[in-house]
This record gives C-alpha cells, sequence and structure tokens, in this order.
C-alpha cells in the first residue's frame, strides 16, 4: 500500500486526544483558582473532551466505513479484471492449438506425400 492510499484518520485521532488530555492536565495544574472553580472547569472540560471524543469517533467509523467499501469495489473489480484476462487467454490458447494441430496435419501429409514418392 503506497502512503497515497493510506488512511491516516487513526493517528490523527489518537494524537488529537492526546495532546487534548496534555494540554487539559497542565490547564488544570498551572491555574491559579479556587477549588470549586477548578472542579467546575474540570467538570466542564470533561464534558467537552468527552463530546469532542465521541465526534472524532464518529468521523473514524465514517472514515473505516469509506474505507471498507472503496476495499470491496477494489476486489470486486480485481476480481472481474482477473476473470477477463482468463477468458481472453482461453480464447487465445484454443486459436494457437487450432492453428498447432493444422500444422501438425499438415506436416503428416506433407511427411505421407513424400514417404509414397521416395517408396
Amino acid at each position: 500500500m503506497n502512503d497515497r492510499n493510506k488512511n491516516y484518520a487513526p493517528e490523527i485521532i489518537i494524537t488529537l486526544a492526546a495532546g487534548l488530555a496534555l494540554g487539559f492536565a497542565a490547564g488544570i495544574l498551572l491555574a491559579p483558582k479556587s477549588g470549586d472553580k477548578t472542579r467546575r472547569e474540570l467538570i466542564e472540560k470533561g464534558e467537552e473532551f468527552i463530546v469532542r471524543g465521541r465526534e472524532g469517533f464518529e468521523v473514524a467509523r465514517e472514515k473505516f466505513a469509506e474505507a471498507k467499501d472503496m476495499s470491496g469495489e477494489f476486489i470486486e473489480k480485481s476480481k472481474e479484471a482477473i476473470q477477463n484476462a482468463t477468458i481472453a487467454v482461453e480464447k487465445k490458447a484454443d486459436r494457437a492449438k487450432k492453428k498447432v494441430n493444422k500444422v501438425i496435419k499438415k506436416g503428416k501429409k506433407t511427411a505421407k506425400k513424400v514417404e509414397d514418392t521416395l517408396s
């Protein structure tokens, strides 16, 4: 698989989630606020994080579904191409076999004529 067709959505989502978590933790540790305010902010930020996480997972699920559909289409097209190539090769092989049989038949007739003239 080349990089052009690679789906980077999982890596992006994981990196985004890690960045959000680190930023959130740093913000809480460095915030000069009272415990009550900090707890409220923790709850709000936690809810935000959950919402963003759900959105991110939904996007990832959609991307995976798209990738699955694309791979199914690719497999189907590949099967068709292989079947068409097989049919074409079989036809050419059959024509070649017929030509070889004609040549052998002619060769046998010619050999018989030469044998008859030499006898």
